[in-house]
Order: C-alpha cells, then sequence, then structure tokens
C-alpha cells in the first residue's frame, strides 16, 4: 500500500509567485478580481453567474468560498439537515459549511498543484449549486 502524503510534503511556494499564479488563471478564465489583501482577492464570475467569491492563499492551502445566507432563526435543524443532504447528493468538490452565522460554499486546493481546470471547475460547480439550490434554500430565509 503506497505511503499518503500529508500538507508537509509539499514545499511553500514564494507569496509574489503564487500570486502570480492565480491572478494569471483569472485573467485566462475572464475574471474580474481585486486583491484585497496579502494574497486575498475577491473575484466575480460573470459566466457562472458567482459574485463576491474570496479566493485566499493559506500555503499550501487555497481557499474558494463565497457567502451564501444568514443562517436561519427558526427551523435550524430542517435546515441543517436539508444542506447536509445537499451536501451528499448534489455536490462533488465544493461543499456547504457553517462559518459563524452564515451558510458558505467552499473548496479548497494544494497551491502547488492547483491547475487551470481546477479552479475553473470551483467556480463552475459553485455557480450551479447556488442555481439549483436558491429555491429550497430561500425557503429558510428570516
Amino acid at each position: 500500500m503506497g505511503a499518503r502524503s500529508s500538507l508537509g510534503d509539499f514545499k511553500a511556494m514564494d507569496l509574489t509567485e503564487a500570486k502570480n499564479k492565480l491572478e494569471g488563471y483569472f485573467i485566462t478564465l475572464g475574471l474580474t478580481y481585486q486583491l484585497i489583501g496579502e494574497g486575498t482577492w475577491v473575484v466575480t464570475d460573470d459566466d457562472a453567474g458567482v459574485h463576491q467569491v474570496v479566493v485566499v492563499i493559506e500555503d499550501p492551502i487555497v481557499i474558494v468560498r463565497v457567502t451564501v445566507m444568514p443562517l436561519p432563526q427558526k427551523n435550524r435543524e430542517p435546515f441543517f439537515e436539508t444542506v447536509l443532504r445537499m451536501n451528499a447528493n448534489d455536490l462533488f468538490h465544493v461543499a456547504y459549511a457553517v462559518e459563524g452565522e452564515h451558510l458558505i460554499l467552499s473548496n479548497s486546493f494544494i497551491l502547488q498543484t492547483l491547475d487551470l481546470e481546477e479552479l475553473q471547475g470551483a467556480f463552475d460547480e459553485i455557480g450551479l449549486a447556488l442555481i439549483q439550490h436558491y429555491t429550497i434554500l430561500t425557503k429558510y430565509r428570516n
């Protein structure tokens, strides 16, 4: 049986090199982006209908996430059950998660091996999930 790799197996990438890599991907994919902090961007993919996606370098990881909605004040148990079922049945690489009092969609990648197709796939899947789940999730809005 082969040995499992860990995050420690990946060398840290120079921040300038990492920024150039990601911004090159943003440009190639036709995404609109704004650097808002050291290694943090807000990205828009008009083709996928996805806005305010945050891309963060936490070397050796790249995190792609978008805030979906505030958590509901009522009917939380059925809401969380619904979200878990959508995670299991509808999503492949991205996943719903809770951050503070918000529902988010998130995906993470190894920075060193991230390629253009993986990043495009993340934006496409986020856009598709938001479209497919909109009517389901709006039932739980406060």
